[in-house]
């Protein structure tokens, strides 16, 4: 590996590479698992697409290759793989927050309300005369 060629800084570049339905970069999508810089200059992508049908998915493997080349690769190899597949949880905070899809906030814990009072007692039954006199 040459010392122009970052894993760190090529990953940084391929946020140039936009998939074209979602219109956000494959980075933050988290649609890149790995760069790895091998001998001679051989870069190597691993990443997925959001589908494996993904109509896309051309031009998105092509951008990565043409953006990887300009930052002086001398080859270039795009490995599409389906595991883990790709999810919208995959992206970063910061674009599941703008696209409206972050994680719930926590829910609080509520104590639970305290148990009734209870029931007022049966009157005790009296005789004659205390119900008579109030005894």
């Amino acid at each position: 590996m040459t010392s122009t060629l970052q894993p760190e800084h090529l990953r940084e570049s391929l946020k140039q590479v936009i998939d074209p339905e979602i219109f956000e970069n494959i980075v933050d999508l988290g649609l890149v698992y790995g760069v790895a810089v091998e001998e001679a200059d051989h870069v190597v992508v691993t990443m997925t697409l959001t589908t494996p049908h993904c109509p896309m998915g051309p031009e998105i493997i092509e951008s990565v290759e043409k953006t990887i080349m300009s930052e002086g690769a001398h080859s270039v190899a795009v490995n599409i793989v389906w595991e883990p597949a790709w999810t919208p949880f995959m992206m970063t905070d910061e674009l599941k927050n703008q696209l409206g899809i972050a994680e719930p906030e926590p829910t609080l814990e509520i104590d639970p309300p305290p148990p009734p009072p209870p029931a007022p007692r049966k009157p005790e039954k009296k005789g004659l005369f205390s119900r008579i006199f109030g005894w």
